[in-house]
């Protein structure tokens, strides 16, 4: 169940259209921040799963890792976006998960 679970955040957080922001030559700061907010709604919960239960814990770290990337690479390029404030908490967060991914020996997926 929990792997299900994992499995169909991470497609919603795949599924999400900001490969179509990065291919226009303008972005849409506000639809973005936007795509981010309902995306981040949709996060899996690192306490919902144990790294005894090691491929959804893994797939729910990398989840989140790949979610602190996206709005690293939102603020970027709108620096004025709701997300700017949030983001040296995204940035430890991925530092910290990342630590946890190489520690619990998970591979990558994405």
């Amino acid at each position: 169940m929990r792997t299900r679970a994992c499995s169909a955040a991470l497609a919603v957080l795949l599924s999400a259209p900001p490969s179509v922001a990065c291919a226009a030559p303008a972005r849409d700061c506000t639809l973005e921040a936007q795509l981010l907010s309902n995306a981040q709604s949709e996060l899996p919960r690192l306490d919902a799963t144990s790294p005894q239960d090691r491929p959804p814990y893994c797939i729910t770290i990398e989840t989140i890792m790949t979610f602190a990337n996206r709005v690293k690479a939102h603020v970027a390029h709108c620096p004025n976006s709701d997300f700017a404030a949030a983001m040296a908490d995204w940035t430890k967060t991925q530092t910290d998960y990342s630590k946890l991914f190489t520690q619990h020996r998970c591979k990558r997926t994405l």
